[in-house]
């Protein structure tokens, strides 16, 4: 989604970098379409660092040492190949501390898509994800439930900026009223994904499984499509139809063609398939965490919280039980929706950038940096002096 934020940044006559650990790359509009389509010898690289790394796994003191290391050595890499730039925006919590260490050339700000540290089990790489939050950069949150986590958690502020959907192809084309009718068959979708636990699919088949067994009863019937990044790996006992890797039009063409999207994650931060659905004129069942900047219960969707699987099961039996209800649900979630529309959410960005630059100062560290050239100089004086003002620990 960020390559949207800089392809309109590029529009706009910025000139925009984006710097990996293997290349800097001079930002032109449309340019990651052809970077995803893959780089053999990156892809064979990429393969042999896989199978060292599972390698070292094997042994857990090994694998905390490739863990530091593969950390380390990136940073490394993303500074050698940085390209001076007024601004620097870390988007991943481990490229936090490059952007931390070119602070005194830059203004660095870090962009968080997610709390990162959830991702992880191995205690090294929770470590240090969880210091990025403590670093003195700018921060910027993608959602209300991220802002907040950084808020309570670690007592940091952050600027708030939800990412945009592309509304040529996530729109309404078919009159969804139609949809919202007394009829016996139901068509639902979830996203699918076996491996990440949090992603709640297995929660999602147990609700769809009471629920089918509710709404039989009574005669309905509840189909079921699931789209993901990779077909089941085991048999499951609720019945649904994996369709595949979908992206853009063919993942909005499922979505328009749906009754119900359920999708019930234990917590993301903005998580883009429930707007996108809503776009499309469909009818969101989701889970808490990390919708909160966009769908309100019983108003523009459905909330649950997460794993509340009864809970979950209800909310789909009543929105079967009650199509005509859904029709003004779906007329609020559209209207939503333009809120999101990517050049808006681009203006929201240029405004956060101009008040991070008009309140920076690149003297913040002067006295430190002086001190440690060798330097004593005449403003020292004033700045070594106590504040009174301030409450200091006293002796007893």
């Amino acid at each position: 989604m960020l390559y949207n934020f800089m392809d309109i940044l590029d529009a706009r006559g910025y000139e925009v970098y984006a710097i990996t650990p293997s290349e800097s790359i001079k930002w032109e509009k449309g340019i990651w379409k052809e970077r995803l389509n893959g780089n053999n010898k990156r892809g064979i690289k990429n393969r042999i660092k896989s199978t060292v790394f599972s390698y070292l796994k094997k042994n857990k003191k090994l694998d905390q040492l490739a863990s530091w290391f593969k950390i380390l050595n990136m940073n490394k890499k993303l500074i050698e190949n940085w390209v001076e730039s007024d601004i620097t925006i870390a988007t991943f919590s481990w490229t936090a501390y490059a952007a931390d260490y070119l602070s005194n050339k830059t203004i660095s700000i870090y962009h968080m898509q997610h709390f990162e540290e959830l991702f992880f089990q191995d205690t090294t790489k929770r470590f240090f994800t969880r210091n990025t939050y403590n670093l003195p950069l700018y921060k910027i949150s993608n959602s209300k439930w991220l802002q907040n986590l950084l808020k309570t958690k670690f007592n940091q502020d952050s600027y708030l900026l939800n990412p945009g959907i592309d509304l040529s192809i996530f729109n309404s084309k078919i009159n969804y009223k139609d949809k919202y009718i007394e009829k016996k068959d139901w068509n639902f979708v979830s996203f699918f994904d076996e491996k990440r636990e949090w992603k709640g699919f297995n929660d999602a088949a147990e609700a769809i499984k009471i629920a089918r067994k509710n709404l039989e009863e009574k005669g309905y019937t509840i189909n079921w499509n699931v789209f993901g990044l990779e077909p089941p790996a085991k048999e499951y006992d609720t019945q649904f139809h994996y369709c595949g890797k979908l992206f853009n039009e063919d993942l909005a063409d499922l979505y328009k063609n749906s009754d119900i999207v359920l999708l019930t994650s234990w917590y993301e931060s903005f998580p883009l398939p429930p707007i996108e659905a809503m776009a499309c004129g469909s009818v969101v069942i989701s889970t808490q965490y990390g919708v909160e900047d966009y769908l309100n219960s019983n108003v523009n969707g459905f909330v649950v919280e997460p794993r509340k699987i009864e809970a979950i099961a209800e909310k789909i039996i009543y929105a079967v039980m009650h199509p005509f209800q859904l029709q003004a649900i779906v007329e609020r979630a559209l209207d939503t929706v333009k809120n999101y529309e990517w050049e808006k959410r681009t203006d929201q960005l240029e405004k956060i950038l101009s008040l991070i630059v008009k309140n920076h100062s690149f003297n913040k560290y002067k006295l430190i940096d002086d001190l440690v050239s060798g330097s004593f100089k005449e403003y020292m004086y004033q700045e070594f002096k106590i504040n009174e003002d301030i409450k200091l620990n006293k002796e007893s």
